[in-house]
């Protein structure tokens, strides 16, 4: 019996020895063993279509994916970290939704992955059990593999708070409350070589989603940019009746040459519009471009009410993108840097004044200053120190933006580079916003700059008007210079060379009582400079000045010099 025993172990020692080591090989594991329930409300296994397929193969350890309704992206990415946990050991995974309904939905998907397991995997994964030892809170524990994966609600209280996490989705975040914040925390949690997928449909411009996804597309952080269209996808199309043919419209025409568009995706597109909702400031059509976009400009429409036009702004940063992107490797193109002057016996003085390049300074200088060429310029300060400051610099003959200055700077510093800009510019017109602060425009008058706007201004009734120097933002002024703005955006987008400029539109909206404003945590220093900027415009020259001419400074400062503040 001994004996017998001896060589039964030494059978079973060989087997073990002979048999092949099982490969994990995800991608097949998770087609063959995990299921869905697909949109036929059929249980099958996960089979990926193309546009996964796609994505599979370009899949990164940070990705942010920018897509039409369902593609099945939170699905594969759902079974990719559900495969994780169920085949590593000691990892822990997470899943954030957007709201409670998708919560519920994305941790039923899991329940279902798990329930259709083989018996003999889920008691691997239980330690000889049948049950996990959670799976009825959004969570699944498995002991055996000490691996888990949680789903959450965004901004759910302690929802993942000081966990460590392997594999994160996170899902429509475009729609999230407070991404920046909660994004934040999940980056704190995740090490350089876990994996982070967000995922979203378009939720409107100058968010936290869309600001990500186009830095990753420049290449501005670590995340790669995935975009998919709408006509990628197998089931998009409706077949044509026996003998149909269909007309196209200009825009179906520009569709079919631009992207190769069948007679079927055409269909398919009347049809997935007809079904839209129109409301009174949106379209069905353009409902139907936030849905199920053809390309990713199209796929940012802003959802609120826009100040500017949007679509005229993003095309014009993706044609600047390009322009400024081709000047760069030819050695060209806007140049970055800060003015640096002699300073002595409290005044600036002039023949030192010097732009000095540097990538990390406060002005861009998209066209230089000509002779005789008159500028003007409109500044805002920052609101107790909390903002920016900026300058936009304007060629007052075209209305064409040639430089901007944007920064940090205390006030008294802020009104010395407006000397330099100004000076820079072939002594330009300043105007700058007086309402905060008066003291960068008492400072370039005690510093000898004298061209500067004037307003009138009224201080008794018995005593006569009185020209002072600075704009005053009020609720009359201020509508008219953005009404002025949205006009030269409307008509003279080219005018406009400053991406950062651009980018402050898109995030420039109508509030709850119409006021145009910035978006919750945006900025809008650049536009309102620019605003008066343009404000400012016709209390300055239109033409270029003669070859021969006196300095004006001169009559300038003796008519104001004494105007107070």
């Amino acid at each position: 019996m001994l004996l017998a025993n001896i060589h039964n172990r030494i059978k079973e020692q060989a087997k073990v020895k002979n048999t092949p080591k099982w490969e994990r090989r995800p991608r097949e594991y998770i087609q063959e063993r995990l299921f869905i329930r697909n949109k036929t409300k059929q249980v099958v296994p996960l089979r990926f279509n193309p546009i996964q397929e796609l994505y599979w193969n370009d899949k990164t350890n940070r990705d942010i994916i920018l897509k039409p309704r369902q593609l099945g992206f939170s699905t594969l990415t759902l079974a990719r970290f559900f495969e994780c946990v169920i085949n590593e050991e000691n990892v822990n995974a997470a899943v954030v939704a957007h709201d409670a309904d998708s919560t519920q939905k994305l941790f039923q998907t899991v329940q279902l992955m798990y329930e259709r397991l083989p018996e003999a995997k889920k008691e691997q994964l239980n330690n000889g059990k049948n049950r996990p030892k959670y799976g009825n809170r959004k969570e699944f524990y498995f002991i055996g593999v000490n691996s888990r994966i949680s789903v959450g609600t965004a901004g759910s209280p302690g929802f993942g708070r000081g966990q460590t996490f392997n594999y994160v989705l996170c899902s429509e975040v475009a729609f999230w409350p407070n991404p920046e914040e909660l994004m934040t925390g999940l980056l704190q949690a995740v090490p350089p070589d876990g994996e982070i997928v967000i995922e979203s449909t378009a939720n409107g411009v100058g968010n936290y989603y869309h600001q990500t996804y186009e830095d990753a597309k420049r290449g501005g952080n670590n995340w790669r940019a995935h975009f998919y269209a709408w006509f990628q996808h197998p089931e998009y199309l409706l077949p044509l009746a026996a003998g149909e043919r269909l007309e196209y419209d200009e825009e179906e025409q520009q569709l079919v040459q631009r992207y190769g568009l069948s007679p079927e995706q055409i269909k398919w597109r009347r049809w997935k519009i007809s079904e839209m909702p129109q409301t009174p400031d949106r379209s069905k059509e353009d409902q139907f471009r936030q849905e199920y976009p053809a390309n990713d400009l199209e796929a940012f429409l802003m959802t609120g009410t826009p100040v500017f036009d949007s679509r005229k702004v993003m095309a014009r940063i993706e044609l600047l993108r390009v322009r400024y992107e081709d000047q760069r490797k030819a050695g060209e193109g806007p140049v970055r840097g800060s003015f640096v002057y002699q300073y002595t016996q409290e005044r600036i003085v002039d023949s030192s004044i010097r732009f000095v390049p540097d990538p990390n300074g406060v002005c861009t200088i998209y066209k230089h200053p000509e002779p005789r060429r008159p500028y003007a310029m409109g500044g805002d300060t920052s609101e107790g120190g909390k903002d920016y400051s900026a300058g936009q610099m304007l060629d007052n003959i075209t209305g064409e933006q040639v430089a901007v200055w944007h920064g940090h700077s205390d006030t008294d510093l802020y009104a010395k580079q407006m000397y330099c800009f100004g000076k820079h510019y072939g002594y330009a017109l300043l105007g700058i916003e007086m309402n905060f602060d008066l003291h960068p425009i008492k400072e370039l008058e005690r510093l000898g700059y004298w061209r500067q706007y004037r307003r009138e201004n009224l201080d008794d009734i018995n005593e006569p008007e009185q020209t002072k120097h600075g704009f005053r933002t009020t609720k009359v002024t201020r509508p008219v210079i953005i009404a002025e703005l949205v006009t030269v955006v409307r008509e003279s987008i080219e005018l406009i060379n400053d991406l950062a400029t651009l980018h402050e539109m898109l995030s420039f909206v109508r509030g709850p009582t119409g006021k145009p404003e910035a978006a919750a945590g945006k900025h809008d220093d650049l536009i309102l400079s620019l605003a008066i900027a343009h404000q400012a415009r016709g209390q300055q020259s239109m033409q270029m000045e003669p070859e021969v001419y006196y300095d004006p400074a001169d009559d300038y400062e003796e008519a104001f010099g004494g105007t107070g503040y």
